[in-house]
């Protein structure tokens, strides 16, 4: 199944490239247990050490898990497999630049997910919305920090009403900077969280209405007003 690796300086990466290779290709499949470690590194003609150390880069990257006493397995890969290294990646570079580039992407992408949303949402969906807009309106004043969950939550459901699994993967890591950012706008801007209610709940009703084009126009407005509040805070980020 797997060929002798010659090169020793590479060792480690090759097994874990040879490996993350297999299960790309089904030959190993989600929950299916991997030979043992004394079986890979006879195939690879390789050192525990060596083995190891690829076994741990492939852990670390959830392809694979390691149970004690009972092997090595292939991973169900999910969604956080992957949103997660992005929001660190967004959370680690995030500056006036990124912040920018952020709205910029949301801007581009939103109008159309809620006008998908006004069209494909379900009853949950709609259940699912109003619930947190409940939330948010019943949220104490004082609280920024559960108004920011609660506004990412709400944006989060306008991504998964969508209907397509994709849309939410990709705009999650976003999403998630907002609480942080929110928590600022709304504790230092005048009439922001008033501003954010107000075009929810339009967003919302044009959404449960199946008015894809007054979504889309709602959401354009939002994000200008959104855009306009991140600058007045900017300097409070960084």
């Amino acid at each position: 199944m797997f060929t002798k690796i010659g090169n020793p300086l590479s060792l480690s990466k090759q097994i874990a490239r040879d490996i993350e290779k297999s299960i790309l290709e089904k030959k190993f499949i989600p929950g299916q247990k991997l030979p043992t470690e004394m079986e890979l590194c006879d195939m690879f003609d390789v050192s525990r050490t060596a083995l190891r150390e690829a076994i741990k880069m492939l852990s670390s990257r959830g392809l694979i898990t390691v149970k004690k006493g009972s092997g090595i397995f292939v991973e169900d890969y999910s969604a956080t497999n992957v949103t997660k290294p992005m929001q660190l990646f967004l959370e680690l570079n995030l500056d006036k630049e990124y912040l920018k580039h952020i709205i910029e992407v949301r801007k581009l992408l939103e109008p159309q997910i809620v006008r998908l949303a006004a069209v494909k949402k379900n009853d949950r969906d709609i259940a699912e919305m109003e619930k947190i807009l409940q939330d948010l309106n019943d949220c104490p004043k004082d609280n920024f920090e559960k108004e920011g969950m609660l506004d990412r939550n709400f944006h989060l459901a306008l991504a998964k009403a969508a209907g397509n699994p994709m849309v939410p993967m990709i705009l999650e890591p976003i999403f998630q900077l907002m609480p942080k950012i929110k928590m600022l706008i709304y504790s230092k801007v005048e009439n922001a969280k008033k501003a954010a209610e107000l075009y929810h709940e339009k967003i919302f009703v044009c959404i449960k209405k199946g008015d894809a084009d007054g979504a889309a126009q709602a959401m354009k407005e939002h994000l200008r007003i959104a855009e306009q509040h991140s600058t007045e805070i900017e300097e409070e980020l960084w």
